[in-house]
């Protein structure tokens, strides 16, 4: 069991909410309606690029207006695709704002959770998007705050970001605030780099090649809630 702590800032994608499936689905649609065949078959592509450009909006190389235009324009070269970069991603988002899925035991930790701990939303990712998720699953009731990388012009492991969540929480001990994430690169290394503990959310089960070590590590939902002592 984790020891007792006061503020819990939960990542929101593939860690609450299961942005993969979300992303697929419109993934898919956009590209079967361009005439695209077998476009599931194109999402691994796209989805490794979509990382890659992630990372470097993380590393503050790139901001996240070209985020939007970059990963479809690195797309649509690698797939021989012709079609307009920033209208192929308002019709990605569209979609996306409309088909939100929790993940396992999510919604049933948040209640858990209620009145129990602090607890904040930290995400990388883009208000038009995610403000829309969050409402729809009626999430934001669940928090003291949501926090999202594009309405504060810094994004996840960068210090100006955990800056700005700890300019929130007044008075508090950094060994009392965990920080909840399924990125060892952005949540993981953010949060160990500031000061506070860090929960890896390793629902996939990936190997840890990279020099970061979470403070804890779990692969479900319901071990996090049994080890915050909520179930």
């Amino acid at each position: 069991m984790f020891p007792k702590f006061d503020w819990l800032l939960f990542d929101l994608d593939n860690t609450l909410v299961d942005f993969n499936s979300s992303s697929k689905e419109a993934f898919v649609q956009v590209m079967t309606h361009l005439g695209v065949e077998d476009a599931s078959v194109l999402y691994p592509i796209f989805n490794k690029i979509n990382h890659q450009c992630w990372d470097e909006r993380e590393a503050g190389l790139i901001s996240h207006t070209e985020l939007k235009n970059k990963r479809w324009v690195l797309f649509f070269e690698a797939a021989k695709i012709k079609a307009d970069p920033l209208s192929i991603n308002e019709s990605y988002f569209e979609i996306i704002k409309t088909n939100p899925v929790w993940m396992d035991d999510a919604e049933r930790l948040l209640i858990a959770i209620q009145n129990k701990f602090n607890n904040l939303i930290i995400t990388n990712g883009l208000s038009e998007v995610q403000n829309p998720r969050i409402k729809k699953l009626d999430m934001a009731k669940y928090f003291g705050g949501v926090i999202i990388s594009d309405e504060i012009g810094t994004a996840k492991p960068q210090k100006q970001f955990f800056s700005h969540c700890a300019s929130l929480m007044g008075e508090f001990d950094n060994d009392k605030v965990l920080v909840i994430g399924d990125t060892l690169k952005s949540d993981i290394k953010g949060g160990n780099e500031f000061g506070f503990r860090t929960c890896w959310y390793n629902y996939y089960k990936k190997e840890n090649d990279t020099d970061i070590t979470p403070h804890y590590e779990v692969n479900n939902i319901k071990s996090l809630g049994v080890n915050l002592g909520v179930w």
